[in-house]
């Protein structure tokens, strides 16, 4: 196609409709709107960052590499996160773009670490838990210093420390930034790659001080503007960037999903299964159970934590209580083996997410999918429709590990969350709202100076990102196969 260089910058939750609202403040990505090309990146399902970016890498959606992992802000440390990078290590596009003989700058790739070698140099970090730093080739680097921040993202902001969170978030993008532009221009890559995390993080702890709309905002506060600013933050970095382009190179921006305001409340799914008979809860029929006393109190101390601003605590006490994962899940009071059918723990507490069914239990599984989605799809909350809509997951997804994903998908109206709790009311406040204010959306963004459509697929998913980038370089998709890449200690 004759086209130079290419950037691609990488920024983790940046919202198309957000985006869009404020695209008069954004001068830099205006300008690619008019000029370019600009349009929503539909994300995988669920939209969540690990499975997300790891398809936009390989080009496979989360059924083919296998990986649906997804972010617990409030989970314990080191249990946080674990993924396996054998799934897409040297499958990556960048790998497959240097091992067509394009040398590459790959920087804070999402999720890729330990980092491996490639055709130029790989820079990252461990996310969410403290590591060392790595990079794969010293002589790209030539004396530049590597940001501390790169990776390790491992402080989470408590409502004291929420002014120093924000002002350390716009200082390490910053940095970050500087870091990948002395690198762009020293070495002068074919594809330089470079992900921001931030936005992301940022948008997660400060929706509710941001938006109006949200039922738990504070009103005029200090912070209020913070997501605007970031994002005109991100414009300028952008437009940095944009100025080191040559006639002939290219610019592509992209997210791995959209943000706004996450579920205000819980669908406590399992509870309505429990009623109609398909989750056995371990109380039933119990004058006393120890079991239902603790799903109470883990209920009510929830509850009586969100009414007293409390928030900041639930993290601390989720990693000093024993179990407290299998607490959430109500795996304390019902065994997956006694039920019928029950919601998945795939996902979240957000709308979107899954329920399994126990074949050994019913004698016509397809009859009885059926059935429950017939079921479930009229549900309402005060003549309001919960679900926004339900699949069987071979009319999404078809393979290899389509069996990691539960029997039925579907989606709630935005205002609800997957929740597990047994014996409450089916609809019930989320109460780490306050804490985690800001969630997933579908829709993240694709910015181009390109203004040629012919690799551009339609609709547009962080899936054929893959294709597009191999299409830049005159690389067809079936050429892929990637040379055996070895990890760097």
């Amino acid at each position: 196609m004759g086209y130079g260089r290419l950037i691609l910058l990488g920024i983790d939750g940046m919202d198309f409709d957000y985006t869009k609202s404020i695209l008069n403040k954004l001068p830099n990505l205006s300008r690619l709107d008019k000029a370019g090309v600009f349009r929503p990146l539909r994300s995988v399902f669920p939209p969540d960052s690990i499975p997300a970016w790891i398809t936009c890498y390989t080009g496979e959606d989360p059924s083919e590499h296998g990986v649906l992992e997804s972010v617990n802000y409030l989970a314990k440390g080191d249990g946080r996160l674990k993924v396996d990078t054998s799934s897409f290590q040297g499958k990556t596009f960048w790998d497959v773009i240097g091992n067509h003989g394009r040398r590459v700058c790959v920087i804070n790739p999402f999720i890729a670490y330990p980092i491996w070698q490639v055709n130029g140099v790989m820079v990252n970090g461990p996310v969410f838990i403290d590591g060392r730093i790595q990079h794969s080739n010293p002589a790209w680097l030539g004396g530049i210093t590597i940001p501390k921040s790169l990776g390790g993202i491992v402080d989470f902001p408590t409502q004291k420390t929420m002014v120093h969170f924000v002002e350390k978030t716009f200082s390490d993008t910053r940095e970050q930034s500087e870091f990948g532009i002395k690198m762009l221009k020293k070495n002068c890559p074919d594809l330089f790659f470079q992900t921001f995390l931030t936005m992301d993080r940022l948008q997660h702890f400060l929706w509710r001080y941001c938006d109006p709309g949200d039922p738990t905002y504070p009103g005029e506060n200090d912070l209020q503007d913070s997501i605007e600013l970031f994002y005109i933050l991100i414009d300028s970095i952008i437009g940095e960037y944009i100025q080191l382009l040559g006639a002939d190179d290219h610019i592509i921006i992209i997210s791995d999903h959209g943000h706004g305001m996450r579920c205000t409340h819980c669908y406590n799914i399992n509870e309505e299964l429990r009623k109609r008979g398909y989750v056995k809860s371990m109380a039933e029929g119990k004058i006393f159970s120890r079991q239902l006393l603790v799903e109470k109190l883990k209920n009510s101390v929830l509850n009586f934590m969100n009414e007293h601003n409390l928030e900041d605590y639930i993290s601390v006490i989720g990693k000093i209580v024993p179990n407290a994962q299998k607490l959430k899940k109500g795996k304390h009071i019902t065994k997956e083996s006694n039920n019928i059918a029950y919601a998945s723990d795939f996902t979240g507490t957000n709308p979107f997410g899954g329920i399994c069914i126990n074949r050994s239990k019913i004698s016509d599984y397809e009859q009885f999918r059926s059935q429950l989605m017939e079921e479930l799809v009229i549900l309402s909350d005060n003549g309001n429709p919960v679900f926004l809509w339900l699949k069987k997951r071979e009319d999404m997804f078809t393979g290899k590990h389509l069996d990691r994903y539960p029997d039925i998908l579907f989606c709630l109206k935005p205002k609800y969350g997957v929740n597990w709790n047994l014996h409450t009311k089916t609809v019930t406040i989320n109460p780490t709202h306050k804490k985690i204010s800001g969630g997933h959306k579908e829709n993240g963004i694709f910015f181009t100076t390109l203004s040629q459509n012919q690799f551009m697929e339609d609709p547009l998913t962080i899936e054929n990102m893959f294709t597009v980038l191999l299409k830049y370089f005159d690389i067809e998709s079936e050429e892929r196969s990637p040379k055996n890449s070895s990890e760097v200690s």
